[in-house]
């Protein structure tokens, strides 16, 4: 007797679980949950407003990494091999106001002419909409503006270690 009753006891717990989320749902007034939907969550694909991309890439793989701050203050990640983007955290209005002063007026990151990527290669690049401009660098033999790796770096600090990508 006591073995069946093991036996039967799973069985038991599934039904009981089974009939009270059904009772949940008609004790809610006898509906199914409405599902309302909302607007799209703005990705870099589809944002219109300022973007600016940090990343790097290339080595024995070729893939790269690049981390994308909306000027809304979204910041998200993406592999090279990834379909998606990931969403890393919402950074302060202060932090994101302060990235796109020094990239657009610092580092001249609209306007800016040079594209030395070597072998192993950062970048930094500045888009609004279709418009946008590109900055990379990892030549050896190419010396980059010293804004460059300076801003890389900075920005990369606005990501905790635990939230990177790799």
């Amino acid at each position: 007797m006591k073995q069946s009753f093991l036996i039967i006891l799973p069985f038991l717990l599934a039904l009981t679980l089974f009939t009270a989320q059904a009772q949940g749902i008609q004790a809610a007034g006898d509906k199914m949950p409405v599902v309302r939907k909302t607007a799209a969550a703005s990705t870099p694909t589809t944002y219109t407003g300022r973007q600016i991309m940090v990343g790097s890439g290339g080595g024995v793989t070729g893939f790269s990494t690049t981390y994308y701050l909306l000027d809304n203050g979204k910041l998200f990640g993406r592999r090279s091999r990834d379909t998606v983007f990931t969403f890393i955290g919402q950074q302060t209005a202060a932090n994101t106001k302060g990235a796109f002063s020094v990239a657009e007026e610092k580092c001249k990151i609209k306007t800016a002419k040079f594209n030395n990527p070597g072998n192993i290669y950062k970048f930094i690049r500045w888009r609004k909409g279709k418009t946008g401009n590109k900055v990379a660098w990892g030549a050896v033999d190419k010396t980059v503006p010293a804004n460059y790796p300076k801003f890389y770096d900075s920005f990369m600090a606005m990501i905790p270690p635990t939230s990177r990508l790799e």
